[in-house]
């Protein structure tokens, strides 16, 4: 064999889940084919393995290899560039049932030569595989047993992709990074047990809750005899416990590896990491992955602000709005008064009058007729959904359907059958998430279907002093990494102010640290706002209203470059809500402060209303404050006569 041949970075890409989270869509299309902020996922796994430094991929394919087969020649045709230096093949069997299965067919078939990369298809990610697997191979040099080295991405707890999956618990050797540990768990257990050995055995551990598994390993040569010898190893997490439980009879270990903060990587794993991930790539957290994959770096959006993109070739009503978070696909129609919020929209769709969409995924030539109501849904390709229709808590639609009008579809799995259309209730699952939903008519309790949120919200904060919040966890500490991230925000703030820097400085810190600690959009919003009231100069200042208003003018060009949509706007009261409650310097000034940011345009008089609304409702602390009280009573005036004006 050639020597350029061995220095070829290869890779496994299983092309198949195993499992039914995406029914019905995945019994027409196979899961490379689903489109992921409108680019088909295997697209975006393809681009990413080219930038990582790969050479070499195979595509193992139990279901639907012929369609996987076909788009990959038809992309090759196009001359995407993974093409141009990346050979990939497409490898079918019928036969493979599981993971396992799958790893024993490419074991005999001899198609891997050495260390290697392996994958699903469900894999998003901008990391460099090529300088990940030379530091697997430094590993081995090490450890001759070591066989393979997992992949995560260290976030918050509270973050979704970990709170709508099984928590992992990882326990390492602290100088080695070898695993020692590794238990998936239900959300709601609290209690781990961890072996003493462990601690005895080991001068230094690392115990790790708050971990993304990726769906992505670095494998020894070793990893597929192993597989091969071990027909009980049918998964990933089989082959993960059982060398843990028999290390020395299999001479094999694990290690891990935590990406770095600048790098992206998570798993597809249900409708609702489907959504979040999708969310993530409009916003650029995987870059150089973007929507502009599936068009090959050709330019074809138009981009709108708020994250709102369009095809140049998309049609948009002057009185149609898109709020936030919006992706318009090519030769799609939107006409008059539509609201549209965090979704995707396909090519060659058609939506009506009057319609609203929210945090929905719509896909190609999907026709929605006037008055129509999509919340939290996915919509698969070629649907009508006929005029005055309501289709909300996560109902899922399988292609080719037409949904009679005035239809009311709350959480339900709708799918065309040469009879007629065949509709599935889901029903509330036994898990205490609240995001978990189960088919009723399966009578399955192995799998495990996680579906949209069943409420949508377009105010949605973790951090929001909403009755539910305050009622289960009164006293709950803000999470480690939200916590250092505001701390990182305040001292960023602080420097800048006294030191007087461009807000656009201080702007890309903040930026910095938000990618540095995962941190969402909404949750950025919240904590500037926090920061800019709990800043050192005002605990000391002898009148601080005086030094907020100048802190508020100061800073008015960061203000402006995240409170600027409705939902940001809710986040900013609801952070001033919250200094007033927590900061002594702030206490019975809310009112000074809200009139401060109503005169800098900063929030509205809509928005001021309904915050107050939600304070009554809640029973906040600040809402009988005489400065509160006095500013909203003030404002009701200031409306009053200006009504009377006009």
């Amino acid at each position: 064999m050639e020597p350029s041949q061995e220095n070829v970075v290869q890779a496994v890409v299983i092309m198949d889940l195993f499992n039914n989270n995406f029914s019905p869509i995945n019994k027409t299309k196979p899961m490379g084919l689903l489109s992921v902020a409108g680019v088909p996922l295997i697209d975006h796994v393809l681009e990413s393995l080219v930038l990582g430094g790969v050479g070499e991929t195979i595509l193992f394919c139990c279901q639907d290899g012929p369609k996987i087969k076909e788009h990959i020649k038809t992309t090759k045709q196009k001359k995407a560039p993974w093409s141009l230096t990346m050979d990939v093949q497409v490898i079918m069997s019928e036969t493979c049932q599981t993971m396992g299965d799958v790893m024993r067919e490419i074991d005999a078939a001899g198609l891997v030569r050495g260390y290697f990369v392996l994958l699903g298809v469900n894999s998003i990610t901008n990391i460099n595989f090529a300088s990940l697997l030379e530091e697997h191979k430094l590993t081995c040099k090490k450890d001759k047993e070591a066989a393979m080295t997992l992949i995560y991405k260290r976030v918050s707890w509270e973050h979704p992709l970990i709170k709508n999956n099984k928590p992992l618990f990882l326990a390492a050797d602290g100088n080695t990074n070898k695993v020692l540990i590794h238990e998936k768990t239900r959300s709601n257990n609290n209690i781990l047990q961890l072996p003493l050995d462990c601690i005895l055995s080991h001068s230094e551990a690392k115990l790790h809750h708050n971990l993304v598994d990726c769906n992505i390993a670095l494998c020894s040569p070793s990893v597929l005899p192993l597989f091969a010898d071990n027909f009980d190893f049918q998964t990933r997490d089989d082959f993960v416990n059982g060398v843990l439980i028999n290390e020395e009879i299999l001479a094999s270990s694990l290690y891990y590896k935590i990406l770095k903060e600048n790098q992206y990587a998570a798993a597809i794993t249900n409708w609702k990491t489907y959504q979040i991930i999708s969310w993530d790539i409009l916003h650029n957290w995987v870059y150089p992955l973007s929507i502009e994959t599936g068009s090959f770096f050709q330019n074809n959006y138009i981009f709108m602000e708020n994250y709102n993109f369009r095809k140049i070739t998309s049609k948009l009503s002057r009185s149609c709005t898109l709020v936030e978070d919006v992706l318009i696909g090519a030769d799609t129609e939107i006409c008059d008064n539509t609201t549209i919020t965090k979704t995707m929209i396909g090519n060659n769709c058609k939506i009506g009058n009057n319609v609203t969409l929210a945090g929905s995924q719509i896909m190609d030539n999907v026709t929605i007729k006037d008055n129509c109501k999509i919340i939290n849904s996915f919509i698969d390709n070629n649907c009508v959904v006929n005029a005055d229709a309501l289709i909300e808590n996560g109902t899922i639609v399988a292609e080719n359907v037409n949904i009679n009008a005035e239809s009311k579809l709350k959480g339900a799995i709708i799918e065309c059958s040469e009879e007629d259309k065949n509709e599935k209730n889901l029903v509330k699952s036994t898990s205490e998430s609240g995001t978990e939903w189960e088919n009723e008519s399966d009578g399955s309790g192995d799998e495990e279907f996680v579906g949209f949120d069943k409420v949508w919200s377009d105010s949605e904060s973790c951090y929001s002093s909403d009755s539910s919040a305050q009622s289960s966890l009164p006293e709950s500490p803000v999470p480690e990494d939200t916590n250092i991230f505001l701390q990182e925000v305040i001292d960023s703030l602080a420097r800048g102010y006294e030191e007087k820097m461009k807000c656009d400085y201080l702007i890309l810190e903040i930026n910095s640290s938000r990618y540095a600690y995962n941190i969402q959009l909404h949750e950025v919003n919240f904590f500037v706002i926090r920061a800019m009231l709990s800043m050192p100069i005002l605990v000391d200042s002898k009148s601080v209203l005086i030094t907020v208003k100048d802190i508020l003018k100061f800073f008015r060009p960061i203000l402006l470059n995240y409170i600027k949509t409705k939902s940001s706007i809710m986040d900013c009261l609801r952070a001033v809500e919250e200094s007033c409650i927590k900061c002594d310097w702030l206490e019975g000034k809310a009112g000074q402060i809200l009139h401060l940011l109503y005169e800098t345009d900063v929030v509205d008089e809509d928005s001021l209303v309904e915050w107050y609304d939600d304070l009554k409702d809640n029973e906040s602390p600040i809402v009988n404050q005489t400065s509160l009280v006095k500013f909203f009573e003030w404002l009701q005036e200031a409306s009053e006569e200006s009504e009377e004006s006009e």
